[in-house]
């Protein structure tokens, strides 16, 4: 049961992009005192992760060990068993780059072979052709990627230069409530200057480009007695959530006319296993359109 448990939290913290409730611990709000799962109730909440910030649920669980998981929303992303739904998407898209661009020879899932001598895999992307005279390979990603394989095929596409267009198809929009991004998401999010493009049924070409802004939360002022007796204060100040994000949205944008090739420098952050390699991609014409809160 241990080891079940353990790869369930592994799991989601991987989708997360964070490991703070990994091993059944997790913080109180007000009073910050390390809580587990299994020695509390929810009663005794409300409980925080403690490394991004965000609202954790204590799971009380009959055939797994208790623990705590992260609350928020997801990104309406389609899944990888709603595969009738990707494929209707591509269609879509497909078809009105056909009609658009008829001399652009757009195809779906086309090979291009194994380079073998340059050490380059077969790529077999969604939807590729010719914008002008550039190669694109467009991308609809509809489940979740790891970090290093997204890597691996932005690399390989580099290599052939070919300008890389990733959509993060949607069954719904996306709306205008905060949210949390997979950890993929996020990484898009990186390789394009802060935004994620974003595609649903009915768009044709037209795509939502997304920034995450930031979400602060307001840490109520609370004071009182825990359980165990013990007075506590605490509270009464802003905190920005790591993991939890609040759209804002550029405007629509067509991505044939509104988006050219750019070369994209290599870009290293602080978490190494985060870099964006340099590439080749399909990338918006839009200046920065969103401004950075600052707490007071």
């Amino acid at each position: 049961m241990l080891d079940k448990t353990l790869d369930l939290e592994k799991r989601e913290a991987r989708e997360v992009g964070c490991f703070g409730l990994v091993g059944g611990r997790a913080i109180h709000l007000y009073t910050q005192d390390s809580i587990y799962a299994s020695q509390c109730q929810k009663k005794d909440g409300p409980f925080m992760c403690p490394d991004c910030a965000t609202d954790a649920v204590l799971k009380k669980c009959v055939d797994k060990r208790d623990h705590f998981a992260h609350k928020a929303r997801l990104s309406p992303v389609i899944g990888p068993e709603e595969s009738e739904l990707h494929r209707q998407c591509k269609d879509e898209i497909l078809r009105h780059l056909q009609e658009r661009l008829p001399g652009g020879k757009w195809e779906k899932e086309r090979p291009i072979p194994e380079n073998k001598e340059k050490k380059i895999p077969e790529l077999r992307p969604d939807i590729s052709g010719r914008i002008e005279k550039y190669p694109i390979a467009i991308e609809v990603q509809a489940s979740s990627l790891t970090v290093g394989k997204i890597v691996d095929r932005v690399t390989s596409y580099w290599r052939r230069s070919i300008n890389l267009l990733w959509l993060a198809p949607l069954r719904e929009p996306l709306g205008d409530l905060p949210f949390r991004p997979r950890l993929y998401e996020r990484y898009l999010h990186s390789i394009y200057y802060g935004r994620t493009y974003y595609w649903w049924a009915g768009q044709g070409l037209i795509v939502k480009p997304v920034h995450y802004g930031a979400e602060i939360r307001h840490v109520e002022s609370r004071q009182g007695y825990d359980k165990d007796g013990n007075y506590y204060s605490g509270g009464g100040y802003d905190k920005p959530y790591r993991i939890i994000k609040k759209p804002s949205y550029g405007p629509d944008l067509d991505l044939v006319a509104d988006f050219h090739s750019y070369l994209r420098d290599t870009f290293k952050p602080e978490n190494e296993r985060k870099a964006v390699p340099m590439c080749f991609i399909w990338k918006d014409k839009l200046k920065k359109w969103w401004k950075d809160p600052v707490l007071k």
